[in-house]
């Protein structure tokens, strides 16, 4: 299927050198689900569930309004944004100050219809909407705590108070991650949300850097290595101000810089990122941390990540 990896294709891996094209940002790091293609359940085991001073959050948009004013802004690296109080203010500020393309992702549930204007009026560029089944049966058994009824229709409210309150530009997806227990659903799923003219993504699953079992991915050890591209183009800043390996260190389990002590362009340019870049760029795999260097996850960036 589309969504499968190509790992003859050469593209999304061009290093952002001087700074990085998209940015995540822990803006909470607290989720009200369990998922079970995810590993938030055991964060404590490595870091604290909180949510970022709103000093460091400005400081790290100022940077990124002067340095890359068209990069992409997660508002979120690994929680959910409903759980952020004062999210619509953080979105406000970014847009006020320039920045161009800033987006979220989230489970949905608690998505009510109050706060889904906020985020709208505040300027959201883009919102992600992970669902990952057609029927409540499958949601369950991945979405575990969630309601497959209420997100839906939270989505659907969504749909219609952007008709009513949002521009153009401004975009709303259901994101449908391809697993074991949900991929004889995809096109049913795909059927639905088109008939509700809502926007699709469909990918593939990760194992998050070999903390959850992702069937789809090969060993590293069968197949001609390629560089990654989440550590070629993209900084994941925890709600401490740490630096992240990469989009799949969800933990921080290479802490690779400091944005409350540099600049944001200092620890990508400088800092020991540029060295893992080098790394992948010439090949030099056996290099790198343990995390990255077992890590088949770089296999999902060569997807084709269908949009609808």
């Amino acid at each position: 299927m589309s969504y499968t990896s190509n790992l003859t294709k050469v593209n999304r891996i061009e290093e952002a050198v001087d700074f990085p094209k998209v940015i995540l940002l822990d803006n909470t790091s607290a989720c009200n689900l369990r998922c079970s293609m995810c590993d938030h359940q055991n964060i404590n085991k490595y870091r604290k569930i909180q949510i970022m001073n709103m000093g460091l959050y400005k400081k790290i948009i100022d940077e990124i309004a002067v340095e890359n004013p068209s990069a992409r802004i997660w508002e979120i690296f690994f929680g959910d944004p409903f759980l952020c109080r004062d999210m619509p203010e953080r979105i406000r500020y970014a847009k006020d100050k320039g920045c161009e393309d800033v987006v979220l992702n989230t489970n949905g549930v608690l998505m009510k219809a109050e706060w889904s204007r906020q985020y709208i009026e505040a300027g959201l560029d883009a919102i992600y909407v992970g669902i990952d089944a057609a029927t409540e049966e499958t949601y369950e058994k991945i979405r575990i705590g969630g309601d497959f009824e209420k997100t839906v229709q939270n989505v659907i409210a969504y749909r219609d108070l952007l008709k009513k309150y949002g521009k153009p530009s401004q975009k709303l997806f259901v994101q449908f991650v391809v697993s074991e227990f949900n991929e004889e659903e995809v096109e049913t799923f795909k059927c639905f949300w088109n008939e509700k003219k809502v926007n699709l993504k469909i990918r593939p699953k990760i194992s998050w850097a070999g903390l959850v079992t992702a069937e789809n991915l090969i060993a590293n050890e069968t197949i001609k290595r390629r560089p990654c591209y989440w550590l070629m183009q993209t900084m994941n800043i925890c709600a401490d101000g740490r630096v992240a390996l990469c989009s799949v260190d969800l933990h921080c389990r290479v802490p690779s810089g400091d944005v409350t002590q540099k600049s944001l362009k200092e620890v990508w340019k400088n800092g020991i990122l540029s060295t893992y870049r080098k790394m992948h760029s010439e090949g030099r795999y056996e290099e790198l941390p343990e995390m990255c260097r077992l890590c088949s996850d770089w296999q999902s960036a060569y997807a084709d990540y269908v949009l609808y």
